[in-house]
């Protein structure tokens, strides 16, 4: 009888894929690290040790929660996009975040938003986020992407004035004008929106 073994190559699993890549961003000590697609269920407790980590990627995983960045308070960019994060009060934690990217998730609560007072960018369209307060003090915020949420009213965003680029349709708003955007809002040079919910009356 002849026996043939068949040997099978490993494949390796995601979690061992990110912490080869956190391995070598700790060896060299890598400013950025990019752990997007990897099909990530959870985060390696490694990454806390990347304390001077600046930017970071997450993106397009299957993550539930980001709690293992808290550590990470060099953080300048953070992306966690395509996932399935409801909380992100871990960001209460990282104040010098200036860039963020987190559409599509399940986030309803910005609110560990606001100690982020050099924020200038936040993509957060296909959420269910209805209130953006804490957004108002942003005096360095310019570019507002929260289309396919919540918000029944433009109220908060009114009162972002460094705004340059803003995108709001697909949200239940109430009926507003343009010439009250245009007013509130002098240095918007994008606005995409839902021509249905607003009038047209620009004045001036």
């Amino acid at each position: 009888m002849i026996i043939y073994l068949i040997q099978s190559e490993y494949m390796p699993q995601p979690i061992d894929i990110a912490q080869e890549k956190i391995a070598l961003c700790k060896a060299e000590k890598i400013p950025y690290l990019n752990l997007s697609g990897l099909g990530l269920e959870t985060i390696p407790e490694s990454i806390a040790e990347l304390t001077w980590l600046g930017s970071l990627s997450l993106s397009r995983n299957k993550l539930t929660s980001i709690e293992a960045i808290a550590p990470l308070i060099n953080l300048h960019k953070l992306s966690f996009s395509d996932n399935n994060i409801e909380s992100i009060d871990v960001l209460y934690t990282l104040p010098k975040i200036r860039h963020i990217f987190m559409k599509d998730n399940k986030i309803s609560d910005i609110r560990p938003l606001s100690n982020m007072q050099r924020l200038k960018k936040v993509e957060a369209n296909h959420n269910q986020i209805s209130d953006l307060q804490c957004l108002t003090d942003k005096e360095l915020l310019v570019f507002l992407d929260v289309a396919y949420n919540k918000l029944e009213n433009l109220d908060s965003i009114l009162n972002i004035p460094s705004l340059v680029w803003l995108c709001i349709e697909e949200n239940p708003l109430k009926p507003y004008s343009l010439h009250d955007v245009k007013k509130a809002l002098p240095k918007l040079h994008h606005f995409s929106y839902e021509v249905s919910a607003c009038s047209l009356d620009i004045k001036g």
